[in-house]
C-alpha cells in the first residue's frame, strides 16, 4: 500500500512514487501482481491516460497479455490478470469498482487508491458527478455501485505482515467491534507510518473508540491533522509497539 503524500501525484507524469520502491515492491511476491501494477499504473499515469481502466481493456490489452503469458498448461492469460488485480487491490494499490451488476467485465474499473479517487468514487455513487466525470467513458444509466473490499485478514497480510493466530484472534474481535472501514483505515494509517503490527493497529481504533473518529465525508479533514506519535502516547500507547 503507497501513502497518498506520495501516491497522489500530477496524473500524467507517469512516475512511480519513491514509497512503491520502499515499501509495497519488497512485499509483492507474485510476478502477476508486479507486472499488472506496472502496468496499469502506466495507463493510469501517461500523458493522456484515462481516469480508469476496465477489466474488458485490460483482458485485451496485448501488451499486458505478452508479458503474462504463460508456460505449458492450459489456463487462460486473463485468469492470471484478474489474479494480479486481485493482489493488486487487496494491497491497497488501486480501487476496484463495478458498475451495474457486474456480469459484464467491462462494468468492473479500476482506479489509483489516492484520496482524490475515494472522493470521486463516494461522489459517483451518490450522482454527484457521471460516470464520464468519474471513468472517462459513457457507461450507460449508473444505477449501482459497488467497491470492492476485501476481508481484513488478507488486507492484513497483503499490508501488515504474518497472520497468526493471535493476530487472527484480535481481528475477529475487532470485526464484532469496530467498522469495517475503520479497520481497513487503521491498517493504511499503519503502513503509512511505517509501524506494521497488529498492536499499532488496535491502538488507533481504541483511541478512535474513545475520542471519536470523523468517518465519510469528515474524514479526509481528520486524516490530514494526523501524526504518528498520537498513537504511541496517552491511554492507549501501551499497546502500540514501534
Amino acid at each position: 500500500m503507497v501513502s497518498d503524500e506520495t501516491r497522489d501525484g500530477e496524473r500524467g507524469s507517469g512516475e512511480l512514487p519513491e514509497s512503491f520502491y520502499t515499501v509495497t515492491l519488497p512485499r509483492i511476491e507474485s510476478l502477476a501482481e508486479l507486472k499488472v501494477t506496472l502496468h496499469l499504473h502506466w495507463l493510469l499515469t501517461r500523458h493522456g491516460g484515462a481516469p480508469a481502466v476496465s477489466l474488458s481493456a485490460l483482458e485485451r490489452d496485448r501488451l499486458l497479455l505478452a508479458g503474462l503469458k504463460p508456460g505449458p498448461g492450459p489456463r487462460p492469460v486473463e485468469e492470471i490478470v484478474r489474479q494480479g488485480l486481485e493482489l493488486a487491490v487487496t494491497r491497497g494499490t488501486f480501487l476496484h469498482l463495478t458498475v451495474g451488476d457486474g456480469g459484464d467485465s467491462g462494468r468492473r474499473w479500476y482506479l489509483l487508491n489516492t484520496r482524490e479517487n475515494r472522493e470521486t468514487v463516494r461522489r459517483l455513487a451518490k450522482g454527484e458527478i457521471s460516470a464520464v466525470e468519474a471513468l472517462g467513458e459513457d457507461v450507460g444509466p449508473v444505477e449501482l455501485i459497488r467497491v470492492y473490499r476485501p476481508n481484513v485478514f488478507a488486507l492484513y497480510e497483503q499490508t501488515i505482515g504474518l497472520l497468526t493466530p493471535t493476530v487472527a484472534g484480535g481481528l475477529r474481535d475487532a470485526e464484532r467491534v469496530y467498522p469495517a472501514e475503520w479497520i481497513v483505515e487503521a491498517m493504511r494509517l499503519a503502513v503509512e507510518y511505517n509501524k506494521r503490527s497488529w498492536p499499532y493497529v488496535e491502538g488507533i481504533l481504541k483511541r478512535w473508540e474513545t475520542e471519536g473518529k470523523s468517518v465519510g465525508t469528515d474524514r479526509q479533514h481528520s486524516e490530514t491533522h494526523l501524526d504518528s506519535e498520537k498513537y504511541t502516547t496517552g491511554r492507549y500507547g501501551h499497546l502500540v509497539e514501534s
